[in-house]
């Protein structure tokens, strides 16, 4: 097999300037790029020797060690939902990415999902394998043409991060305004691995239900940041737990969140399970109308002695003396709100690939307007 090139299929102009919202690249300017469309896996390409890409299915035959990655981290009877995508066992729709070990990848690796088909039901498993001292920086999201309204998606995400690997990486969603979607990730990260992750949830959805769990090994660091937006007729409902099991293991996870009238439940689990292990929550939300709700639970869990684990949590309105103050220097109420959203969600430089700074800060903009 070739390691650089496998690819089974072409986007049309449509598809990539729907993919392009959700930070999209053309393939020639990445390492490696994973398109799923539907029920089938449009593009599986890599342009980087470091890099392996295949169609889970294709995956389960070519390498036996796949076998022990699916379903690796969760039990296929975890709930009703990794039941259902767990009944495409013998069939999965979803993508392998392997970064191989030692590789030092220069360009970003991208995938993304598509769902075409209104009122199309889409249940998907995808397996990435950053392998041992390898280093990548990874780029993906989920969309639907604006033709798409209502459907459901489930997904189940594995994510290994052997030892001393390094991940960064972005996820960007933009689904249909009544779809149902069930997102599921677990991770696991091994001695000495460090993930730097941010995640942007800013499109109006029906319901949206996300659950992660990462466990870390010794030595090993993750940062997280996220930004969540809920219009009006959006619920979003976030459950993460994070598990340090070894000392050494460090996690920082900070979400923003605003409700422009829609319902936003955030519940974080941190649980220190080894002595000399340190995380932190912090679960910000503020209100822009009298409409909708923001819940935000985060809790700790200290099981060993030299755990030392903290969280803040706050949610409000929009402050109304900073308003007066932005109002006096001669805003208008409307621009001086937006300015005002546009810092509580802004999102830190450096944990975002440099080719989707500008798309991510047009997306604040586009949401904190109700253009989304």
């Amino acid at each position: 097999m070739d390691d650089m090139t496998t690819s089974s299929g072409t986007l049309t102009n449509a598809e990539r300037d729907i993919l392009h919202e959700v930070g999209f690249g053309d393939e020639s300017t990445r390492a490696g790029t994973s398109i799923l469309a539907d029920r089938a896996m449009r593009m599986a390409l890599s342009n980087d020797p470091g890099v392996e890409i295949l169609p889970l299915a294709q995956a389960l035959k070519t390498y036996d060690f796949v076998q022990g990655l699916m379903f690796g981290l969760v039990d296929p009877e975890e709930n009703e939902h990794v039941r259902l995508v767990a009944e495409h066992m013998h069939d999965p729709l979803g993508h392998f990415i392997w970064v191989k070990p030692g590789a030092r990848v220069k360009l970003p690796v991208q995938s993304f999902t598509l769902l075409e088909t209104p009122q199309g039901r889409q249940f998907t498993h995808d397996i990435t394998l950053i392998d041992e001292g390898a280093e990548v920086e990874m780029i993906s999201g989920s969309a639907v043409p604006a033709s798409v309204r209502k459907g459901r998606h489930i997904s189940i995400g594995e994510t290994y991060i052997r030892a001393n690997a390094t991940c960064r990486s972005v996820t960007i969603e933009h689904w249909g305004p009544e779809m149902e979607v069930h997102s599921y990730g677990w991770s696991r990260m091994e001695a000495g691995a460090t993930s730097t992750a941010t995640a942007i949830m800013m499109s109006p959805i029906r319901h949206h239900a996300s659950h992660s769990v990462s466990i870390l090994d010794a030595g090993a660091s993750a940062t997280s940041q996220a930004v969540v937006f809920a219009p009006e007729g959006t619920s979003r409902v976030l459950a993460s737990e994070t598990r340090l099991i070894a000392p050494g293991a460090r996690s920082q996870d900070v979400t923003r969140m605003v409700s422009a009238g829609g319902v936003i439940e955030n519940r974080a689990l941190l649980v220190g399970a080894a002595a000399g292990t340190e995380g932190f929550l912090g679960c910000d939300g503020l209100k822009l109308t009298d409409a909708g709700e923001i819940r935000a639970v985060p809790s700790l869990s200290a099981l060993a002695e030299g755990t030392q684990l903290s969280h803040e949590a706050s949610v409000g309105r929009i402050d109304g003396e900073k308003l007066a103050y932005l109002m006096a220097s001669g805003m208008s109420e409307d621009a001086a709100r937006d300015l005002i959203v546009q810092g509580f969600l802004s999102l830190s430089d450096d944990q975002i690939p440099a080719p989707l700074r500008a798309r991510v800060a047009a997306m604040v903009a586009e949401a904190k307007s109700g253009g989304m």
